[in-house]
């Protein structure tokens, strides 16, 4: 007999229930639970289990629907996990673990029609250990799976294994910023976290990104940090001045770099550097056993500001390893169209390289004909 599976929301499968589910399975992490749900997602909750024919959960999904952030001028709705992946319960037999992520899937499929949006964008990060839904589900129900590189640190190496992974440069600045009396402090109170807050935003403004909202990050702390999942760190000259602010998320044995910022006339005091190493460090302190760093793009994948973020993060060292995500249109047509608007922003780039490099050519042969 085949497996059936019911889909549940999780309005009605209750917040107890749903966070003893996320605390035994090893497939959930912290984005799953029902305190970040309420604290970091602004969007509607689409989230909702999958129950066997005896009514027992067996698996979990986070979603919610939200505008699409990068055409917020039309109102056209979009379906995201916050970085969260399919968590199942433990000792699944390969045959039940199939025919339910065919079940998620296609349960993700039917949310996103249902509800008018335009697309699914769900990300399976590299924070929660379990086994991620094979492509070739996915493919079947027309998502487009694209690979971004991500880094996770191994912190159960020594601390000078960890300094030796480092690039040189990083080692420099971190060195730097030590001699000239940069200093590290953890938040102790909601001013510290607005003073990070507003480092963000600055920094977002620098990039022509849109800011958090207000209070984003204090929700986030006020909630998390009393329980040790939530963790601000800020970097001050030696005159008191902040100069540079990272969060970072802690969840079974693991912590997520989640957002950082630094002061755009300070930059060179190196204190956006220094702060990594530090969290890297108190996290290997904690007893934790990897730090992610998250996505770090190649340079042809993303916009020249958003590669040199993934470049900052890529000095830290650590191994590489695939950040998925997958994309469903669900209007006929537009996958089409995104797919031939991505070919040619591709082509039109490697033309304006080539360009590039017969100019500066000419003028290498116009010096060498004036020596």
């Amino acid at each position: 007999m085949g497996h059936h599976f019911k889909v549940v929301p999780r309005s009605v499968i209750g917040p107890s229930a749903w966070d003893q589910f996320v605390q035994e399975s090893s497939e959930a992490w912290l984005f799953h639970t029902s305190s970040w749900q309420a604290v970091a997602v602004a969007g509607k909750d689409r989230s909702f289990g999958l129950v066997n024919r005896s009514g027992i959960l067996r698996a979990l999904i986070t979603l919610h629907s939200e505008p699409i952030p990068k055409i917020r001028l039309v109102p056209l709705r979009g379906i995201y996990n916050g970085r969260s992946g399919l968590a199942r319960a433990a000792g699944m037999t390969e045959s039940e673990r199939a025919e339910l992520d065919v079940a998620a899937v296609r349960a993700i499929r039917y949310i996103g029609r249902c509800s008018g949006a335009l697309l699914v964008n769900w990300e399976l990060p590299t924070m929660a250990p379990g086994p991620d839904i094979p492509a070739t589900v996915l493919a079947r129900f027309g998502f487009e799976i694209r690979l971004t590189p991500a880094k996770v640190v191994d912190l159960t190496q020594t601390e000078a294994a960890l300094w030796k992974d480092y690039r040189k440069g990083c080692k420099s600045t971190v060195k730097k910023a030590q001699r000239e009396g940069v200093r590290v402090w953890c938040a102790r109170d909601v001013a510290d976290v607005e003073c990070f807050s507003a480092l963000h935003a600055e920094t977002m403004r620098s990039v022509g990104a849109r800011p958090r909202p207000a209070g984003y990050f204090t929700r986030i702390w006020n909630t998390l940090s009393p329980d040790g999942h939530c963790e601000v760190l800020l970097a001050r000259l030696a005159s008191g001045i902040p100069v540079a602010g990272i969060m970072t998320m802690n969840w079974k044995s693991a912590t997520y770099y989640h957002a950082a910022g630094s002061a755009q006339a300070h930059l060179d005091a190196g204190g956006n550097t220094l702060l990594v190493h530090e969290a890297i460090l108190r996290s290997r302190a904690r007893g934790d056993l990897t730090f992610h760093l998250g996505p770090t793009p190649l340079r042809d994948e993303v916009d020249e500001k958003t590669y040199l973020v993934g470049r900052f993060k890529n000095q830290f060292g650590g191994l590489e390893v695939p950040w998925r995500t997958a994309s469903l249109f669900l209007w006929p047509g537009l996958a089409r169209a995104r797919r031939i608007a991505r070919r040619l922003q591709r082509a039109l780039k490697d033309k304006n390289k080539v360009g590039l490099n017969e100019m500066q050519l000419a003028e290498s042969k116009a010096g060498m004909g004036q020596t």
